[in-house]
């Protein structure tokens, strides 16, 4: 979605009633922001890893401390059937 205030956008989506979409904290990963994903029957934002993984390089991590807090803070998060889910894109 590039420079476009994702979060907007995303919460433009139709989420048939529901009252709120949950995204990761702090906003510079709304770069990752690739769509809108179903988990049952709920929408949640859909993240890119590889993306994630960029984000926290350009706050300041090392790839090896990026690819750590995404794996055990971001994925391994859960705050309730609203948590985001991260996508893996083919290489």
């Amino acid at each position: 979605m590039g420079e476009l205030k994702e979060r907007i956008a995303l919460n433009l989506i139709d989420t048939h009633g529901q009252e709120k979409v949950v995204f990761f904290e702090p906003s510079e990963l709304d770069a990752a922001l690739i769509g809108i994903a179903l988990r049952i029957g709920l929408s949640v934002p859909a993240y890119d890893y590889d993306k994630l993984i960029e984000a926290h390089r350009k706050m300041g991590m090392s790839y090896q401390e990026a690819e750590e807090w995404v794996t055990v803070n971001t994925m391994g998060s859960y705050v309730g059937p609203e948590t985001p889910v991260v996508v893996w894109r083919p290489r």
